[in-house]
């Protein structure tokens, strides 16, 4: 570009040159056409006396100025720059037009389904239901976990994230993130009708600390813990992974402390059809403890207990 201005320059000098124009777009478009950022546009004119640029953006005009005339868009939308030298002496030249088209927003992305934090079930049937757009330049890319109608994702148990993924035509992406979670239809196994094999009247669950104690044991006692684990068509689930924290709570002026003992799998017994542990408390000491049972989806429950001294 310097190359040529200076031979230009060095031409009219000369008086070799008639007067000619150009101009020049900062930043490139993209391959659309399409600007993803404000644009500069510098107007050039060289070769006569007197020598000026007219010009009108979008209709309005013409202005004149010396050039180089620059120009600067900054506003979305697509504008039309219209632009000639003139020349006391030789008139004017042959208008040029420029089209400058600019979007500077990312598309859109609206997802309906699956719904933020929302707890599905594992195997369940959840048609997905998002769409995407863009009003200026339009869409060049989209990409995302599934299409809208298809099936959500509920084959995995946990924490799950879908995404939406979009690029318009000027190079503007977004994306959109939802955490939804697939979880398990969870059943007591024991008389109880409670996770554990033991069950305090309600009369007798006195609380100590923040919660109230829910069953005793005496040292040397197997704590039991038992449950079924079914999908959304009600068959069993056997390839969950619960475990239980054990943590022995101690009572201080400042609130409760908690010491980690164990962290334990509660595996699936084929034998009984349900998932079962037999917690040992024989390194256990009498005291107060916290079983954090977790089912291996997300869900979990915090059962406190109190083991007793062997008479």
């Amino acid at each position: 570009m310097r190359l040529l201005i200076l031979g230009v320059v060095i031409l009219a000098s000369c008086g070799l040159a008639t007067p000619t124009a150009w101009h020049t777009v900062e930043p490139a478009p993209a391959a659309s056409g399409w600007h993803n950022s404000p644009v500069t546009v510098t107007i050039y004119a060289l070769g006569g006396e007197n020598l000026v640029v007219k010009y009108r953006i979008n209709g309005s005009g013409p202005f004149v100025q010396a050039p180089p005339v620059i120009l600067s868009f900054s506003t979305e939308g697509i504008h039309t720059l219209e632009y000639w030298w003139a020349e006391d002496e030789s008139g004017e030249s042959s208008h040029v037009f420029v089209i400058l088209r600019i979007d500077l927003s990312p598309p859109r992305i609206i997802v309906r389904v699956p719904e933020d934090r929302k707890k599905y079930l594992l195997h369940e049937k959840v048609l997905v239901d998002w769409f995407a757009y863009d009003r200026l330049s339009g869409l060049e890319f989209v990409e995302a976990s599934a299409q809208p109608g298809e099936p959500l994702d509920t084959t995995a148990l946990g924490y799950q994230t879908f995404f939406v993924f979009a690029r318009d035509r000027a190079g503007n992406t977004a994306r959109v993130e939802v955490d939804y979670q697939v979880i398990c239809k969870l059943f007591p196994v024991f008389p109880t009708n409670f996770w554990l094999d033991r069950l305090l009247p309600l009369e007798e669950q006195v609380r100590i600390g923040t919660l109230p104690v829910l069953a005793r044991y005496k040292v040397g006692e197997p704590i039991l813990f038992g449950f079924l684990l079914k999908d959304a068509h009600d068959q069993p689930v056997a390839h969950a992974r619960p475990n239980v924290l054990v943590t022995e709570v101690r009572f201080t002026e400042e609130g409760e402390r908690h010491t980690i003992w164990d962290w334990v799998l509660v595996p699936f017994d084929s034998e009984k059809g349900f998932y079962f542990l037999a917690y040992s408390t024989e390194k256990r000491g009498p005291g107060v403890y916290d079983l954090w049972l977790g089912f291996g989806d997300g869900q979990s429950t915090r059962i406190r207990v109190e083991i007793l001294a062997k008479e």
